[in-house]
């Protein structure tokens, strides 16, 4: 008996060490996270494939390179060069006491210089990281070649969803200050609804642009935003991103909730490169 348990202890241990072998070997054929100075920080990034252009990945509130792993696998297939980093005080990136739109955008500017990396840039956002791609769009719109956002945040969402219910919408929000108060990146979101403007002029009006919408109802059972008229409010931002770009998409679906890459991970590589299409186009 001690040594059928012994024996299985033994099948556990290696069937361990394979699978964490395998995941190395398709890791390293990416590339490993690698750590670089930008100013008094350090930036954890990933960096692999070539090709004429190079997407850079946004992630959302207080998310990382980690947040793209489900996606990896499809991202050597865009044959195009791919950057994923994390912001400060993301990942394993530094934290720093100076956390804004702007900080960051310069942060990333000197990163892709640094890595040579700064023509034909395709940026990729994922909910909250979808301000700071238009706002890398908006201050260097030449060197961006097109935008890809995913379920992205909307500056004047929360005024909709006020707009809704009122008192719902004021308590919904304050529960989930409740729970995000201690992230940084999550006071810059609160303070970008209460100014209700980011732009002066919208980035996605002139660079192609795709938009992929999450319409999927209940992901939580309390909050506005995921019922069904704040998902029509959502949806309808999302449309007027592009509302004046006769070079984009708008797709829309109900079968993914707002965490696209995790949750299909194929459908989010062909949304994608959908972009390529475009920006191929203009």
């Amino acid at each position: 008996m001690l040594g059928g348990r012994y024996t299985l202890r033994r099948i556990k241990r290696l069937f361990r060490y394979i699978v964490a072998l395998i995941f190395s070997i398709s890791f390293s054929a990416l590339g490993q996270t690698k750590q670089i100075q930008v100013d008094d920080l350090s930036i954890e990034y990933l960096d692999f494939g070539k090709g004429k252009y190079t997407f850079v990945f946004e992630s959302g509130v207080g998310m990382g390179v980690n947040y793209w792993d489900s996606f990896l696998p499809f991202a050597d297939r865009l044959n195009s060069r791919v950057i994923i980093y994390s912001r400060a005080g993301n990942g394993s990136s530094s934290a720093s006491s100076k956390v804004s739109l702007e900080r960051s955008l310069l942060r990333l500017e000197k990163l892709l210089f640094q890595l040579n990396a700064q023509d034909n840039l395709i940026l990729v956002g994922h909910s909250f990281g979808g301000f700071h791609a238009r706002n890398f769009a908006h201050n260097f719109v030449d060197r961006v070649s097109g935008l890809v956002l995913l379920d992205p945040s909307h500056e004047l969402f929360q005024k909709e969803l006020e707009a809704i219910d009122p008192e719902k919408a004021k308590n919904d929000n304050a529960r989930l200050n409740s729970i995000l108060k201690n992230q940084s990146e999550w006071q810059i979101l609160q303070d970008i609804y209460t100014n209700n403007v980011l732009f002066p002029s919208q980035p996605t009006h002139n660079v192609p642009t795709v938009i992929v919408t999450s319409s999927q109802i209940g992901e939580s059972d309390w909050w506005i935003g995921h019922s069904e008229k704040g998902k029509i409010a959502w949806r309808a931002l999302h449309q007027e991103l592009i509302s004046n770009n006769s070079i984009s998409t708008h797709i829309v679906t109900d079968k993914v909730g707002h965490n696209l890459p995790i949750q299909d991970p194929e459908f989010t590589f062909k949304a994608i490169k959908s972009v390529l299409e475009l920006v191929e186009g203009v």
